[in-house]
């Protein structure tokens, strides 16, 4: 072997040897509306030597790519793009994020001194809205605890360790809806019964007290019969205020007498002529 061959392999080994190749595997929330940033890898554009971003949303797929001879490339034409820190790092830009840029997110990098690859699972996180309330269950009393539009799915537990149940159910919408229902024994107290919700979008945990549940149909029907009081009570009080006055019988009016009395002296004269001719032939 020549002399350029033999230093050819060492600078070949030696490039091998200090070349670096990276990879990793993470998960990333962020929340609704917001905007979503994505870093690669820590290198700035000065050692960089080519970034792409491969996308898979719900089996949708799209790339964005950047090189240092500006080859760039974007198919996902939704406001996704590559950007660089004032330090000449580059990150992916996801603006009001929403379910729709939910997925995996694969990225690689390349630089001088070697490669970095990541799989991102990206997803939304919503918090959820929560209430509490108290309800006849047959002849039982239950607890109910309801934490629903979460995204995860919320975790409840209560303060006391009574008989309970949790479900959970999948919205078509894609967010969770988390219900407890705790069974209380007969005569319990329930002042000081409380309901904790945990969910990654809040700090601290959420503590409600159930309230006393009114069906809407008793609120419906009360409304009907306030409504149905109000109503008799106001035409009582109009009436009173304003109490019917019947006028005064008009006098039948004198003309249609002064018309009919020539018509009667009539009828008496030709009768009284007709009775004079009878007796005139008897």
């Amino acid at each position: 072997m020549g002399k350029t061959s033999i230093i050819g392999v060492i600078s070949l080994l030696a490039v091998s040897a200090s070349w670096s190749l990276e990879t990793d595997a993470r998960s990333e929330h962020f929340h609704l509306g917001s905007n979503a940033i994505l870093k690669c890898s820590n290198k700035t554009w000065s050692e960089m030597i080519y970034t792409i971003w491969k996308l898979n949303l719900d089996g949708i797929m799209c790339q964005i790519s950047s090189s240092n001879d500006n080859l760039n490339l974007n198919t996902c034409n939704d406001g996704k793009a590559m950007l660089n820190t004032s330090r000449g790092e580059s990150y992916l830009q996801i603006p009001g994020f929403s379910k729709r840029d939910e997925g995996i997110y694969h990225c690689e990098s390349v630089y001088k001194a070697g490669s970095y690859t990541s799989n991102i699972d990206v997803s939304l996180i919503a918090p959820p809205s929560v209430s509490a309330w108290l309800e006849w269950e047959g002849s039982r009393q239950v607890a109910v605890c309801l934490a629903e539009g979460g995204k995860p799915a919320a975790s409840i537990s209560w303060s006391e360790k009574w008989n309970s149940t949790s479900t959970t159910t999948l919205n078509l919408d894609g967010f969770n809806k988390v219900e407890s229902r705790l069974v209380l024994p007969e005569g319990i107290a329930t002042g000081n019964l409380t309901c904790a919700v945990i969910h990654p979008s809040w700090e601290e945990v959420h503590m409600v007290t159930p309230e006393i549940f009114i069906p809407w149909r008793l609120v419906i029907i009360s409304v009907g019969t306030i409504s149905f009081i109000m109503a008799i009570l106001g035409g009582l009080y109009f009436t009173r205020k304003h109490p019917c006055r019947i006028s005064p019988k008009a006098p039948q009016s004198q003309d249609y007498v002064e018309e009919v009395e020539p018509y009667a002296s009539y009828v008496q004269s030709v009768n009284s002529i007709y009775n004079s001719s009878a007796d005139l032939f008897t």
